[in-house]
């Protein structure tokens, strides 16, 4: 997939400061594409990765982020507040690959500061009975970093993030721009991630840097295996 100019990429800061919740301002906005039945549904590296796997039995910690020497850019937080009514559109296609169950898989978008706390749960996607918060586990890296964001003192909203799993397909959800308190977030470096996983099937991750400035953006994002033709537009 051919990338857009590199130019609105921000280089890679650290951040010791970890956020203590999640953004209630997300909404979802699902448009399918394709077949009528089509419906679908995010700590790693600072690039797409693609893990094949099913379930895992028990939480693994992230690995640290890799910041390339001598690149320091002001730190989230630093900039003015983006303006309001900012709004960013993530699109994405799932396709489901050979292998493991054809059921649908869950899925998470959200948005990391450049120290990898999480800042937002844009969407988050999974089987909504007794028994499907037990798989959360699988969304490994999203589910690891809202752990210790409620192990530092957020609260726990998976409830209202969270709606059901989807079909393969093409879809968009919406992010209002706000932080974990509701606030408009402040101009800086972040990640924007997708993540997925299908029982007995194949682990997606795309994770993507990019600076909010509180100027339009159009970013295209690499495929990565069930995960593809991403791409996030802020206006």
């Amino acid at each position: 997939m051919k990338l857009p100019p590199q130019s609105r990429y921000a280089r890679v800061s650290r951040r010791s400061v970890l956020r203590g919740g999640v953004g209630l301002g997300a909404t979802v906005v699902l448009a399918a594409c394709g077949n009528q039945d089509a419906e679908i549904l995010a700590r790693g590296l600072p690039s797409t990765t693609a893990v094949a796997g099913g379930p895992i039995s028990s939480v693994s910690t992230p690995p640290a982020n890799t910041v390339t020497p001598g690149t320091v850019d002001p730190e989230p937080g630093t900039g003015p507040a983006l303006p309001p009514g900012t709004e960013m559109v993530v699109s994405f296609t799932y396709q489901q690959l050979p292998g493991g169950k054809n059921e649908p898989p869950y899925v998470a978008v959200w948005i990391e500061d450049s120290d990898g706390s999480l800042v937002a749960t844009v969407a988050l996607w999974f089987q909504q009975d007794s028994r499907g918060t037990r798989w959360l586990r699988d969304l490994k890296r999203w589910f690891n970093l809202d752990q210790a964001r409620i192990e530092a003192g957020g609260l726990d909203v998976t409830d209202i993030v969270s709606s059901a799993t989807r079909r393969p397909g093409s879809y968009q959800v919406v992010w209002d721009g706000t932080d974990v308190d509701g606030n408009p977030l402040r101009a800086g470096d972040y990640f924007l991630a997708i993540e997925s996983n299908r029982e007995h099937g194949t682990y997606s991750l795309i994770r993507q840097p990019m600076t909010l400035t509180g100027e339009p953006l159009t970013l295209g994002l690499i495929d990565a295996d069930e995960l593809v033709a991403a791409s996030v537009s802020v206006a």
